[in-house]
């Protein structure tokens, strides 16, 4: 009977922490959203695009050529 008790208690407390961390991640998501909302965020978001086209630039290049090669004389 000892060990129904603590097994009910183990599958409480973890039951418990998974709605911590359940709660924990919808709070996050909606600050992430406040802030992605804001002047930073938005400044964040357009540095990130700048960085990330100047880094696949030539990557990007590649892949229209090829593509204009493939599909463009249609």
């Amino acid at each position: 009977m000892a060990t129904d008790r603590t097994s009910y208690h183990k599958q409480y407390y973890r039951k418990q922490a998974m709605d911590g961390l359940r709660n924990t991640i919808k709070n996050l998501k909606k600050e992430k959203q406040i802030f992605m909302q804001s002047p930073e965020g938005i400044a964040y978001k357009k540095r990130l695009l700048k960085e990330y086209r100047e880094k696949n630039k030539e990557r990007s290049k590649a892949y229209h050529k090829e593509y204009y090669r493939l599909y463009g004389q249609i």
